[in-house]
């Protein structure tokens, strides 16, 4: 529990033993959460890290504290120190005013920042702070980070009228090099205590197409079983069944699913004679007339008159608005809770509220289900964003809670278009592009442009480094998402003497290859929706300039029919026209796959670095 005393070998260490090439290292990391046995069981969290800076460059994350705080706690403490090595002596930093740290709001969380002045490299950062709150729940501490660690510890004292149990998760269990269980008497009563000491941590595997790296990450997670105060007492639920019945005698659940609202939903809606139909028209009058505040939960967050009032409200709120509406309208309908991507696996064996953290819709017609989320604007029946598609799910049928298992069954496309022409006195392509885009694409480009309309029209110009104007964006009455825009470049052409060479798919081209990690593949392969990628460039040829020796063609597929790809290149009436489409038949795939998608990558590659010579006649 001694935090070490600073040692100036630290700042001459040049390098990380775990991992050479680590941009940075922890190390050394402590948390210790202490309850205090009260008539609200207080929590206090105290978190000590030292930081080791090697090349600060690439270690961007690392050169700000971001302590996040959830609703009704309070940070009591903050210092921070740095020492960098200077001139043969060690220069120390002190800050340890809070009002020195800056408040943001990162998808409904509260993050106090710092940007840390004066970072070199060799520099060693030390913080601590101190939170209190009542959240006797989520005491989960993660064990990795995308740089490795030297030794960290978790530190865990509550009193014994309480209970707790280890659910610890992540692709690798962690086991502690050092561990303790013990019974200590304290002011107060007794206490059990837990301590848990960890050396040479690898950090988490670098790799794209994962659903999200918060999944894999080894973690310490305590998870109550048993506690009482004056006013209430709490027993860990044996079964999800438990879980819904003790959700269904609550007053933010149950007690909410039973309001009135007849004088919500209009009464056209209602007589539309196809269930399914009725179900869509129902999801489109609540996503239309209330907005999500970015606020997960499985319980309400205010009463429904108020909700139908400010027409805002968390996950729960509107969704189980929604179920009610559903249900009104003579719908089989019932709230599905699930845990969401970034809030880790669920675990359908531990019946656990606390691992739950949003609420989704959901209907069963002619025994089959269908699955609605208010919360995303562009998502429709069974088409749901990201985070949703988390494997596991609790219906709550009444007093039932039934796990569920599902997937997104959906194609995702995409097609980009372009049409050009060549301006050979300026050795320039203008032209226009379009981006359309359904499913989980129109989902992810419809949330960026709904937050910030500029910058997602401007990332345009980022992408596919091209002077793109007038960008125009907007999501169909079908939920596509539509992009177009005009564009001119001198970059994708090159003209010497009476010759023009060009790639024909321009700014589409792949570039680099997208399946190119060198060491061995750690997690399945995840995108989450099945999809189809399209290009499609047609260019008008000046008149008077023949083409010669056209790119090769190129049409493969798996035996499996898994992975399919096609590239062809057409010269007719002075037009060329080149289509590059892949098509990947499921959502995701085993790690073992990883070798077939690097191989055929790397032929998309090769098919579109493809250039083309247009002569003059």
């Amino acid at each position: 529990m001694s935090y070490p005393q600073f040692d100036e070998a630290d700042l001459k260490k040049t390098h990380s033993l775990i991992e050479k090439n680590a941009p940075a290292e922890i190390l050394y990391n402590s948390v210790s959460y202490n309850i205090a046995p009260s008539e609200w069981y207080m929590v206090t969290k105290k978190f000590f890290s030292k930081i080791k800076i090697y090349d600060k460059k690439n270690a961007e994350e690392w050169l700000n504290i971001e302590i996040p705080i959830s609703d009704n706690e309070r940070l009591a403490e903050f210092q921070l120190t740095l020492y960098n090595y200077q001139n043969g002596k060690v220069e120390k930093t002190i800050i340890n005013k809070k009002d020195q740290l800056k408040e943001n709001l990162v998808k409904g969380i509260k993050i106090y920042k710092l940007a840390i002045p004066n970072i070199l490299d060799g520099s060693v950062i030390e913080y601590n702070y101190k939170l209190e709150n009542n959240n006797i729940f989520n005491l989960t501490y993660y064990l990795q980070y995308n740089i490795p660690v030297v030794y960290e510890e978790y530190n865990f004292e509550y009193p014994v009228l309480m209970s707790y149990a280890f659910n610890n998760t992540g692709t690798n269990i962690l086991k502690p090099k050092y561990s303790v269980n013990k019974n200590q008497d304290h002011v107060g009563g007794g206490f059990e205590v837990f301590r848990f000491g960890y050396e040479n941590i690898a950090s988490i595997p670098k790799e794209l197409f994962v659903k999200d790296n918060e999944r894999y990450r080894a973690r310490v997670k305590p998870e109550l079983t048993k506690y009482s105060t004056k006013y209430f007492s709490y027993d860990s639920a044996e079964s999800w069944s438990k879980v819904a019945d003790r959700l269904n005698n609550s007053d933010e659940f149950g007690a909410f699913l039973k309001n009135n609202v007849k004088d919500i939903l209009p009464e056209n809606i209602k007589t539309f004679y196809d269930p399914l139909e009725r179900a869509n028209k129902i999801f489109d009058f609540v996503k239309y007339n209330y907005k999500w505040n970015k606020k997960d939960g499985i319980i309400t967050s205010q009463k429904l008159r108020q909700l139908t009032k400010t027409k805002s409200g968390s996950a729960a709120d509107i969704n189980l608005l929604l179920v009610m509406l559903l249900r009104y309208a003579g719908l089989e309908a019932n709230p599905l809770l699930i845990s969401t991507v970034d809030n880790g696996i669920l675990n359908i064996f531990s019946p656990n509220p606390g691992n739950l953290n949003m609420v989704l819709a959901s209907v069963k017609i002619n025994n089959q289900f269908y699955f609605y989320d208010a919360t995303s604007f562009a998502s429709k029946v069974n088409i749901l964003p990201r985070r949703d598609w988390n494997d596991f799910g609790i219906l709550i049928e009444g007093a039932k809670g039934i796990d569920l298992s599902f997937s997104n069954t959906n194609t995702s496309k995409k097609d980009l278009i372009i049409k050009a022409n060549l301006d050979i006195e300026n050795s320039e392509i203008i032209g226009t592009f379009t981006q359309n885009e359904n499913g989980l694409y129109a989902i992810e480009s419809y949330d960026e442009f709904d937050e910030n309309n500029d910058k997602y029209n401007q990332s345009f110009k980022t992408e596919f480094n091209t002077n793109m104007k007038e960008v125009q964006s907007r999501l169909d009455d079908n939920g596509n998402f539509k992009s177009e825009m005009k564009f001119s470049t001198s970059n994708f052409i090159d003209v010497v003497g009476n010759k023009i060479i060009l790639n024909p798919l321009l700014f589409l081209n792949s570039g680099n290859e997208v399946f190119d990690q060198k060491d061995e593949r750690k997690n399945q392969i995840d995108f989450i929706s099945a999809f189809t990628r399209e290009k499609k460039v047609e260019i008008e040829i000046p008149e008077g300039y023949k083409v010669t020796d056209l790119p090769k063609p190129k049409k493969i597929r798996t035996d499996d029919k898994e992975i399919t790809y096609l590239y062809k290149v057409e010269f007719t009436n002075n037009k060329l026209s080149v289509i590059s489409k892949v098509e990947v038949a499921s959502q995701n795939y085993p790690k073992e796959y990883y070798t077939f998608f690097k191989q055929i990558w790397r032929i998309i590659t090769e098919s579109e670095n493809q250039v083309i010579s247009l002569i003059k006649i």
